[in-house]
């Protein structure tokens, strides 16, 4: 298939009738936090496919309100299940969650609030969206969410939050590992896995008779995929047979 550049675009909640663009044979919608790899696996893949990124929640609502999509890679279980209805979900990879600063050094995560001052902490929407409620539950773990939960500056998606840090905005930020790699943030603490639920991405397939929907999870399954996966961040899982 001859390939052409995959088109990306953020949707907003707008109440208004989604019609499926004529050029755009495929829509996959996904997270925000994985649009660049998104990009590039459909680019190695030669793939025909329109791109849409936004927060897993803002797609999944967009997704019940009728907006033309054939694949839904969500950042959340849970959103991932509201597009889905009756639909399967396919565990596809991990990410891991991050500290990220303004400036380079490791810091002891127990100085955060002293350290933050009268400061913001960035993060995404701890209400809404996955990065968010990841962020909420590593701090709670670690005991310092009562601490923190009035000086969170709160992002509509994880690239935005770590964009609040990469501006000067916030001089912390918690986010994904691959967001941090991403924007090359400098990482001041690893929160532990077993601070927070397991980071997974989770696939719905909405249209079941799209070959480009096939050839985009089969790479991402594929060693070349799993190695551009590392590349940007993400964790490679074993996918059940």
């Amino acid at each position: 298939m001859i390939w052409r550049a995959a088109r990306i675009g953020v949707l907003a909640l707008v109440a208004l009738a989604f019609v499926r663009p004529a050029w755009a044979e495929t829509r996959i919608f996904v997270a925000s936090s994985m649009v660049d790899f998104a990009q590039s696996a459909v680019a190695a893949a030669q793939l025909d496919v329109e791109v849409v990124a936004g927060g897993s929640s803002t797609l999944a609502r967009q997704i019940e309100a009728g907006a033309p999509a054939d694949l839904f890679i969500s950042a959340n279980e849970d959103w991932a299940k509201h597009a889905a209805g009756e639909r399967d979900l396919l565990p596809l990879f991990g990410n891991s969650l991050v500290l990220v600063a303004d400036r380079a050094g490791a810091l002891e995560i127990s100085a955060l609030p002293l350290l933050l001052g009268e400061n913001r902490l960035a993060l995404a929407d701890p209400h809404h969206v996955p990065a968010g409620i990841y962020a909420k539950a590593a701090l709670e773990h670690l005991g310092l969410w009562e601490a923190l939960s009035d000086r969170v500056a709160a992002a509509e998606n994880v690239r935005s939050a770590a964009r609040f840090v990469r501006s000067g905005a916030a001089p912390f930020g918690v986010v994904y590992g691959s967001d941090a790699k991403a924007l090359n943030l400098p990482i001041a603490y690893a929160f532990p896995a077993e601070s927070h639920p397991p980071i997974r991405y989770w696939a719905v397939k909405l249209r079941d008779d799209d070959p480009a929907v096939d050839a985009f999870l089969d790479f991402i399954d594929s060693a070349e995929g799993h190695k551009l996966l590392a590349e940007f961040g993400f964790q490679p899982i074993e996918r059940p047979l």
